[in-house]
Protein backbone atom coordinates (compact mmCIF):
# COMPACT_ATOMS: atom_id res chain seq x y z
CA UNK A 1 0.00 0.00 0.00
CA UNK A 2 1.41 3.25 -1.00
CA UNK A 3 0.20 6.75 -0.21
CA UNK A 4 1.55 10.20 -1.66
CA UNK A 5 3.14 12.50 1.68
CA UNK A 6 0.67 15.18 0.47
CA UNK A 7 -2.70 15.94 0.23
CA UNK A 8 -3.57 17.37 -3.17
CA UNK A 9 -1.06 18.62 -5.60
CA UNK A 10 2.78 18.47 -4.97
CA UNK A 11 3.79 21.68 -3.49
CA UNK A 12 6.24 22.34 -5.53
CA UNK A 13 4.67 23.02 -9.04
CA UNK A 14 1.56 24.64 -6.75
CA UNK A 15 1.06 28.36 -7.26
CA UNK A 16 -1.00 30.82 -5.24
CA UNK A 17 -3.30 31.18 -7.40
CA UNK A 18 -4.50 27.85 -6.29
CA UNK A 19 -6.41 29.29 -3.50
CA UNK A 20 -8.52 30.85 -5.68
CA UNK A 21 -9.31 28.03 -8.02
CA UNK A 22 -10.08 25.70 -5.72
CA UNK A 23 -13.39 24.24 -4.68
CA UNK A 24 -12.57 23.33 -1.16
CA UNK A 25 -9.60 24.03 1.23
CA UNK A 26 -10.13 21.12 3.57
CA UNK A 27 -7.45 18.37 3.20
CA UNK A 28 -7.38 18.70 -0.22
CA UNK A 29 -6.05 22.24 -0.35
CA UNK A 30 -3.31 22.51 -2.76
CA UNK A 31 0.02 24.40 -1.55
CA UNK A 32 0.06 27.90 -2.08
CA UNK A 33 3.89 28.54 -1.47
CA UNK A 34 7.03 27.68 -3.35
CA UNK A 35 8.40 24.92 -1.24
CA UNK A 36 12.44 23.99 -0.73
CA UNK A 37 12.68 20.18 -0.18
CA UNK A 38 13.17 21.04 3.87
CA UNK A 39 9.84 22.39 3.27
CA UNK A 40 8.08 19.48 1.82
CA UNK A 41 8.55 17.63 5.45
CA UNK A 42 6.92 20.17 7.41
CA UNK A 43 3.63 20.42 4.87
CA UNK A 44 3.57 16.79 5.81
CA UNK A 45 4.09 17.12 9.67
CA UNK A 46 1.67 20.10 10.01
CA UNK A 47 -1.17 18.33 8.34
CA UNK A 48 -0.83 15.12 9.94
CA UNK A 49 -0.95 17.03 13.28
CA UNK A 50 -4.38 18.35 12.10
CA UNK A 51 -5.39 14.36 11.52
CA UNK A 52 -4.12 13.82 14.75
CA UNK A 53 -6.46 16.80 16.31
CA UNK A 54 -9.34 14.90 14.17
CA UNK A 55 -8.95 11.76 15.80
CA UNK A 56 -8.06 12.52 19.29
CA UNK A 57 -10.20 15.53 20.58
CA UNK A 58 -9.55 15.26 24.03
CA UNK A 59 -6.25 15.07 23.83
CA UNK A 60 -3.16 17.50 24.33
CA UNK A 61 -2.17 17.38 20.23
CA UNK A 62 -5.89 18.95 19.75
CA UNK A 63 -4.26 22.46 21.25
CA UNK A 64 -0.70 22.24 20.00
CA UNK A 65 0.25 25.30 18.13
CA UNK A 66 -3.32 26.46 17.95
CA UNK A 67 -4.60 27.75 21.55
CA UNK A 68 -2.84 30.83 23.14
CA UNK A 69 -0.75 30.56 25.92
CA UNK A 70 -1.39 34.12 27.45
CA UNK A 71 -5.19 34.69 25.77
CA UNK A 72 -4.40 38.87 26.88
CA UNK A 73 -1.52 38.43 23.99
CA UNK A 74 -1.98 37.99 20.21
CA UNK A 75 0.14 35.39 18.15
CA UNK A 76 3.17 36.00 16.74
CA UNK A 77 5.52 34.03 13.83
CA UNK A 78 8.79 33.97 15.60
CA UNK A 79 12.03 33.24 13.77
CA UNK A 80 15.26 31.36 14.90
CA UNK A 81 18.07 32.23 12.76
CA UNK A 82 20.31 29.33 13.87
CA UNK A 83 17.31 26.66 12.17
CA UNK A 84 16.66 29.24 9.94
CA UNK A 85 12.96 28.19 10.70
CA UNK A 86 9.45 30.03 11.47
CA UNK A 87 7.31 29.00 13.57
CA UNK A 88 4.31 30.41 15.69
CA UNK A 89 4.76 32.31 19.45
CA UNK A 90 2.62 32.37 22.38
CA UNK A 91 1.01 28.94 21.44
CA UNK A 92 0.70 25.52 23.53
CA UNK A 93 2.90 22.97 22.75
CA UNK A 94 1.75 19.29 23.68
CA UNK A 95 5.67 18.08 23.60
CA UNK A 96 3.97 14.55 22.69
CA UNK A 97 6.71 12.51 20.97
CA UNK A 98 4.00 9.69 20.28
CA UNK A 99 0.57 11.49 18.87
CA UNK A 100 2.27 14.67 17.42
CA UNK A 101 4.24 14.78 14.27
CA UNK A 102 5.41 18.24 14.48
CA UNK A 103 6.85 17.65 18.38
CA UNK A 104 8.17 14.40 17.92
CA UNK A 105 10.57 15.33 14.61
CA UNK A 106 11.92 18.51 17.06
CA UNK A 107 12.17 16.19 20.18
CA UNK A 108 13.70 12.82 18.19
CA UNK A 109 16.32 15.32 16.62
CA UNK A 110 17.54 16.69 19.83
CA UNK A 111 17.25 12.94 21.75
CA UNK A 112 19.52 11.82 18.67
CA UNK A 113 21.99 14.56 19.40
CA UNK A 114 22.09 13.72 22.97
CA UNK A 115 22.45 9.87 22.55
CA UNK A 116 25.35 10.86 20.48
CA UNK A 117 27.13 13.02 22.44
CA UNK A 118 26.55 10.60 25.18
CA UNK A 119 28.28 7.60 23.40
CA UNK A 120 30.70 9.44 21.98
CA UNK A 121 31.84 10.71 25.63
CA UNK A 122 31.53 6.87 26.64
CA UNK A 123 33.69 5.94 24.07
CA UNK A 124 36.30 8.87 24.36
CA UNK A 125 36.21 10.06 27.49
CA UNK A 126 35.57 7.25 29.58
CA UNK A 127 37.47 4.34 26.90
CA UNK A 128 34.48 2.33 26.83
CA UNK A 129 32.76 0.66 23.88
CA UNK A 130 29.28 -0.50 23.24
CA UNK A 131 26.90 -3.68 22.33
CA UNK A 132 23.55 -2.87 20.65
CA UNK A 133 20.90 -5.33 22.52
CA UNK A 134 17.47 -6.62 20.36
CA UNK A 135 14.88 -7.83 22.33
CA UNK A 136 11.51 -8.82 20.71
CA UNK A 137 8.65 -11.62 20.96
CA UNK A 138 5.78 -13.29 19.19
CA UNK A 139 2.31 -11.77 19.03
CA UNK A 140 -0.66 -12.03 17.01
CA UNK A 141 -3.32 -10.07 15.63
CA UNK A 142 -5.73 -10.58 18.30
CA UNK A 143 -3.68 -9.39 21.14
CA UNK A 144 -4.24 -5.19 21.89
CA UNK A 145 -1.08 -2.84 22.36
CA UNK A 146 -1.98 -2.24 25.80
CA UNK A 147 -1.26 -5.89 26.93
CA UNK A 148 1.90 -6.40 24.83
CA UNK A 149 3.29 -3.27 26.23
CA UNK A 150 2.33 -4.96 29.39
CA UNK A 151 3.66 -8.39 29.36
CA UNK A 152 6.81 -6.25 27.28
CA UNK A 153 7.83 -4.67 30.92
CA UNK A 154 7.14 -7.64 33.26
CA UNK A 155 9.63 -9.56 30.73
CA UNK A 156 12.38 -7.14 31.00
CA UNK A 157 12.27 -6.62 34.26
CA UNK A 158 12.45 -10.13 34.78
CA UNK A 159 15.15 -10.71 32.20
CA UNK A 160 17.26 -7.92 34.05
CA UNK A 161 16.85 -8.96 37.41
CA UNK A 162 18.02 -12.93 36.46
CA UNK A 163 20.86 -13.69 38.84
CA UNK A 164 22.75 -15.40 35.13
CA UNK A 165 21.93 -12.34 32.57
CA UNK A 166 23.39 -10.35 35.37
CA UNK A 167 26.45 -12.60 35.85
CA UNK A 168 26.89 -12.58 31.52
CA UNK A 169 26.67 -8.63 31.83
CA UNK A 170 29.64 -8.48 34.12
CA UNK A 171 31.30 -10.67 31.78
CA UNK A 172 31.07 -8.01 29.13
CA UNK A 173 31.52 -5.49 31.87
CA UNK A 174 28.33 -3.77 31.34
CA UNK A 175 27.36 -1.55 33.66
CA UNK A 176 25.11 1.04 31.91
CA UNK A 177 22.00 0.83 29.18
CA UNK A 178 20.06 3.22 26.94
CA UNK A 179 16.77 1.56 26.30
CA UNK A 180 14.96 2.68 23.33
CA UNK A 181 10.94 1.60 22.52
CA UNK A 182 9.44 1.10 19.15
CA UNK A 183 6.20 -0.10 17.78
CA UNK A 184 5.23 -1.43 14.39
CA UNK A 185 1.89 -2.31 13.01
CA UNK A 186 1.55 -5.41 10.93
CA UNK A 187 0.01 -8.88 9.36
CA UNK A 188 0.48 -10.15 12.85
CA UNK A 189 -0.61 -7.46 14.53
CA UNK A 190 1.16 -5.12 16.83
CA UNK A 191 5.02 -5.28 17.43
CA UNK A 192 6.56 -3.54 20.64
CA UNK A 193 10.17 -4.37 20.81
CA UNK A 194 13.33 -2.59 22.48
CA UNK A 195 16.91 -1.90 20.98
CA UNK A 196 19.39 -1.51 24.34
CA UNK A 197 22.55 0.22 23.94
CA UNK A 198 24.56 -1.38 26.54
CA UNK A 199 27.68 0.24 27.54
CA UNK A 200 30.54 -2.06 28.30
CA UNK A 201 33.94 -0.81 29.89
CA UNK A 202 35.72 -3.00 27.53
CA UNK A 203 34.73 -5.10 24.88
CA UNK A 204 34.80 -8.51 25.16
CA UNK A 205 35.33 -10.15 21.27
CA UNK A 206 33.70 -13.16 22.70
CA UNK A 207 30.59 -11.63 23.56
CA UNK A 208 28.68 -13.83 20.59
CA UNK A 209 29.32 -17.23 22.72
CA UNK A 210 26.69 -15.85 25.64
CA UNK A 211 23.58 -15.16 22.62
CA UNK A 212 22.48 -18.39 22.64
CA UNK A 213 21.91 -18.21 26.37
CA UNK A 214 21.04 -15.13 26.55
CA UNK A 215 18.39 -16.00 24.21
CA UNK A 216 17.02 -19.21 26.23
CA UNK A 217 16.59 -16.55 29.46
CA UNK A 218 14.99 -14.15 27.45
CA UNK A 219 12.15 -16.26 26.08
CA UNK A 220 11.70 -17.81 30.22
CA UNK A 221 11.25 -14.34 30.63
CA UNK A 222 8.68 -14.03 27.73
CA UNK A 223 6.70 -17.38 28.96
CA UNK A 224 6.31 -16.23 32.57
CA UNK A 225 5.25 -12.85 31.40
CA UNK A 226 2.43 -14.32 29.18
CA UNK A 227 3.80 -13.47 26.34
CA UNK A 228 4.16 -16.09 23.15
CA UNK A 229 7.24 -17.45 23.08
CA UNK A 230 9.82 -15.90 20.89
CA UNK A 231 11.88 -18.11 18.60
CA UNK A 232 15.80 -18.79 19.33
CA UNK A 233 16.39 -16.94 15.97
CA UNK A 234 14.34 -13.95 15.82
CA UNK A 235 14.19 -12.94 20.11
CA UNK A 236 17.34 -11.95 20.90
CA UNK A 237 19.98 -10.11 18.83
CA UNK A 238 23.39 -8.65 20.40
CA UNK A 239 25.52 -7.23 18.02
CA UNK A 240 28.62 -5.37 18.36
CA UNK A 241 29.91 -1.65 18.52
CA UNK A 242 29.60 -1.19 14.74
CA UNK A 243 25.99 -1.84 14.62
CA UNK A 244 25.44 0.69 17.50
CA UNK A 245 26.88 3.40 15.97
CA UNK A 246 24.45 2.65 13.06
CA UNK A 247 21.35 2.92 14.93
CA UNK A 248 22.80 5.42 17.02
CA UNK A 249 23.37 7.52 13.47
CA UNK A 250 19.92 6.55 12.09
CA UNK A 251 18.01 9.23 14.50
CA UNK A 252 17.01 12.23 13.07
CA UNK A 253 17.92 11.66 9.62
CA UNK A 254 16.12 13.89 7.16
CA UNK A 255 14.22 11.35 4.77
CA UNK A 256 12.86 9.93 8.50
CA UNK A 257 10.82 11.79 10.93
CA UNK A 258 13.02 9.83 13.80
CA UNK A 259 14.01 6.97 14.71
CA UNK A 260 11.64 4.73 16.59
CA UNK A 261 7.77 4.70 16.08
CA UNK A 262 8.06 7.18 13.09
CA UNK A 263 10.82 5.55 11.02
CA UNK A 264 9.48 3.73 7.72
CA UNK A 265 8.03 -0.28 8.93
CA UNK A 266 9.89 -3.03 7.15
CA UNK A 267 8.78 -6.46 6.24
CA UNK A 268 5.31 -5.03 5.48
CA UNK A 269 5.26 -3.60 9.07
CA UNK A 270 3.54 -0.20 9.42
CA UNK A 271 5.06 3.08 11.97
CA UNK A 272 2.37 4.55 13.75
CA UNK A 273 2.67 7.65 11.79
CA UNK A 274 1.85 5.78 8.57
CA UNK A 275 -1.60 4.62 10.44
CA UNK A 276 -1.81 8.29 11.12
CA UNK A 277 -0.84 9.40 7.43
CA UNK A 278 -2.92 5.91 5.84
CA UNK A 279 -6.21 7.21 8.61
CA UNK A 280 -7.14 10.03 6.05
CA UNK A 281 -8.49 7.59 3.68
CA UNK A 282 -9.12 5.85 5.95
CA UNK A 283 -9.13 1.86 3.88
CA UNK A 284 -7.91 -1.09 5.89
CA UNK A 285 -5.08 -2.32 6.93
CA UNK A 286 -4.93 -6.28 7.89
CA UNK A 287 -8.81 -6.10 8.36
CA UNK A 288 -8.84 -3.33 10.60
CA UNK A 289 -9.04 1.18 10.22
CA UNK A 290 -6.17 2.61 10.30
CA UNK A 291 -8.07 5.42 12.10
CA UNK A 292 -8.94 2.99 15.09
CA UNK A 293 -5.05 1.88 15.38
CA UNK A 294 -3.60 5.15 15.45
CA UNK A 295 -6.28 5.77 18.70
CA UNK A 296 -5.30 2.85 20.26
CA UNK A 297 -1.27 3.37 19.57
CA UNK A 298 -2.06 6.98 20.92
CA UNK A 299 -3.99 5.96 24.42
CA UNK A 300 -1.90 2.61 24.92
CA UNK A 301 1.58 5.20 24.71
CA UNK A 302 0.55 8.33 26.48
CA UNK A 303 2.89 8.60 29.19
CA UNK A 304 5.65 6.38 28.01
CA UNK A 305 9.16 7.37 27.50
CA UNK A 306 10.70 6.80 24.16
CA UNK A 307 14.61 6.86 25.34
CA UNK A 308 15.36 5.41 28.92
CA UNK A 309 18.95 6.08 30.31
CA UNK A 310 20.40 4.07 33.27
CA UNK A 311 20.16 6.25 36.47
CA UNK A 312 23.22 8.64 36.61
CA UNK A 313 24.16 8.19 33.20
CA UNK A 314 23.79 11.39 31.76
CA UNK A 315 25.00 13.41 34.68
CA UNK A 316 28.55 10.93 33.85
CA UNK A 317 28.28 11.48 29.95
CA UNK A 318 27.60 15.71 30.88
CA UNK A 319 24.29 15.42 29.44
CA UNK A 320 21.50 17.96 30.65
CA UNK A 321 18.48 16.22 31.85
CA UNK A 322 15.69 17.81 30.16
CA UNK A 323 12.00 16.68 29.44
CA UNK A 324 10.41 15.93 26.00
CA UNK A 325 7.95 19.61 26.97
CA UNK A 326 11.49 20.84 27.58
CA UNK A 327 13.22 19.93 24.30
CA UNK A 328 9.43 20.65 22.42
CA UNK A 329 9.75 24.38 23.47
CA UNK A 330 13.32 25.43 24.09
CA UNK A 331 13.90 26.82 19.94
CA UNK A 332 11.38 30.07 21.12
CA UNK A 333 14.36 30.82 23.35
CA UNK A 334 16.80 31.83 20.46
CA UNK A 335 13.79 33.19 18.46
CA UNK A 336 13.15 36.82 17.25
CA UNK A 337 9.51 37.78 16.52
CA UNK A 338 8.69 38.99 13.14
CA UNK A 339 4.83 39.99 13.24
CA UNK A 340 1.58 38.89 14.88
CA UNK A 341 -1.24 37.18 13.82
CA UNK A 342 -4.48 38.56 14.40
CA UNK A 343 -6.93 36.02 15.61
CA UNK A 344 -9.52 36.23 12.63
CA UNK A 345 -6.21 35.27 10.36
CA UNK A 346 -5.26 32.59 12.12
CA UNK A 347 -8.58 30.92 12.43
CA UNK A 348 -8.92 30.97 9.08
CA UNK A 349 -5.22 29.46 8.56
CA UNK A 350 -6.19 26.67 10.94
CA UNK A 351 -9.81 26.18 9.23
CA UNK A 352 -8.28 25.46 5.82
CA UNK A 353 -5.15 23.89 6.78
CA UNK A 354 -2.74 26.50 6.16
CA UNK A 355 -0.67 27.40 9.45
CA UNK A 356 2.30 25.71 7.71
CA UNK A 357 2.41 27.57 4.38
CA UNK A 358 2.13 30.93 6.39
CA UNK A 359 5.25 30.16 8.17
CA UNK A 360 7.25 29.34 4.81
CA UNK A 361 5.68 32.51 3.52
CA UNK A 362 6.69 34.47 6.24
CA UNK A 363 10.13 32.84 6.12
CA UNK A 364 10.43 33.27 2.22
CA UNK A 365 9.39 37.33 2.52
CA UNK A 366 12.22 37.49 5.65
CA UNK A 367 15.23 36.02 3.98
CA UNK A 368 14.41 37.90 0.12
CA UNK A 369 13.38 40.87 1.89
CA UNK A 370 10.04 41.55 0.71
CA UNK A 371 8.67 41.36 4.63
CA UNK A 372 5.62 42.91 4.56
CA UNK A 373 4.69 42.72 1.05
CA UNK A 374 5.50 39.53 -0.15
CA UNK A 375 3.83 35.94 -0.24
CA UNK A 376 2.58 35.96 3.34
CA UNK A 377 0.29 38.88 2.28
CA UNK A 378 -1.01 37.94 -0.64
CA UNK A 379 -1.76 34.45 1.12
CA UNK A 380 -3.57 36.21 3.50
CA UNK A 381 -5.75 38.31 0.91
CA UNK A 382 -6.46 34.97 -0.68
CA UNK A 383 -7.71 33.26 2.22
CA UNK A 384 -9.96 36.28 3.20
CA UNK A 385 -11.24 36.92 -0.15
CA UNK A 386 -12.28 33.49 -0.61
CA UNK A 387 -13.89 33.03 3.25
CA UNK A 388 -16.09 36.14 1.87
CA UNK A 389 -16.87 34.50 -1.37
CA UNK A 390 -18.01 31.73 1.01
CA UNK A 391 -20.39 33.33 3.13
CA UNK A 392 -21.42 35.39 0.23
CA UNK A 393 -22.87 31.87 -1.58
CA UNK A 394 -24.42 31.13 1.45
CA UNK A 395 -26.56 34.25 2.23
CA UNK A 396 -27.01 34.70 -1.78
Amino acid sequence: MSMNIFYGENPSSASLKSLENSQSLGIKTKSHVMLTPQGFQRVHDYLLQDQSRKLLPKERVSKCRRLRIDKTKTRTVMYNEHREKAHYGNVQICGSIWSCPVCAKQITQKRRNELGKGIESWKTVHNGSVYLLTLTFSHSPDQSLKSNLEGLKRAMKRFYETTRVQAIFKKLSVFHKIKGLEVTYGQNGWHPHHHVLLLAEHHDLRFKDYTSELTELWIKACIKSGLNAPSMRHGLDLRNGSYADQYVSKWGLEDELSKGHVKKGRNGGFTPFDLLNFSIEDNEIYGKKPSKLFQEFAISMKGARQLVWSRGLKKLLGIEEKSDEELAVETDKASITLNRVEDLVFELLCRYQLRHQYLEAIKHDYETGSFGSGLADQLIEQVVNYEIKQMQQVFS
